[in-house]
């Protein structure tokens, strides 16, 4: 789904009218990046909230089972995930006014919602390991495949943000 589209199609008469205004159509096609940007980055999240939950229900059947020796490393992993989630949900989206002397030009914009469509890739891989810890006989090896997946999604939002504070004046 590519929600700049979406955004785009559900544009108003108001918005059709200012884009008469010389330099607003730039501007309101920025703003349109924006936030393409920002559903894009919810609906990542909100994946990232469903593999926290279903963490959340294999600890708790751990627990029911009496196999407590990995729940706190479970724990600590979802802490991470969460974290992580939480990085990607108040990321700095690019934000600048229309009479801002710095501008964030188009294609920066475009690279942020390029490089979170990328994140995508990443997400599958924890979902996948999350999967897979649920029904793995070996809950350790299961543990390990799942943090290696979170940190190197970690380490993407991380890359995100080192870009955002190099393009955001």
């Amino acid at each position: 789904m590519d929600f700049h589209d979406r955004i785009e199609a559900d544009e108003g008469a108001l918005e059709k009218l200012l884009k008469g205004i010389p330099g607003f159509e730039g501007y309101l096609k920025q703003e349109n990046r924006r936030a393409a940007d920002k559903l894009l980055r919810d609906h990542l999240c909100a994946e990232l909230d469903a593999t926290v939950a279903g963490l959340e229900r294999i600890a708790g059947g751990w627990s029911r089972a009496g196999e407590i020796d990995l729940l706190d490393d479970l724990d600590r992993i979802a802490g991470r995930l969460r974290r992580a989630a939480d990085k990607l949900r108040y990321a700095d989206y690019g934000y600048t006014g229309f009479f801002d002397a710095v501008k964030i030009g188009e294609d920066d914009l475009q690279r942020f919602y390029e490089y979170d469509l990328s994140l995508r890739g990443f997400i599958g891989e924890v979902n996948d390991a999350a999967e897979a810890l649920a029904h793995a006989d070996d809950q350790e090896a299961g543990l390990a495949a799942l943090d290696e997946a979170i940190e190197a999604l970690a380490d993407m939002v991380e890359e995100r943000e080192r870009v955002a504070a190099e393009l955001v004046p």
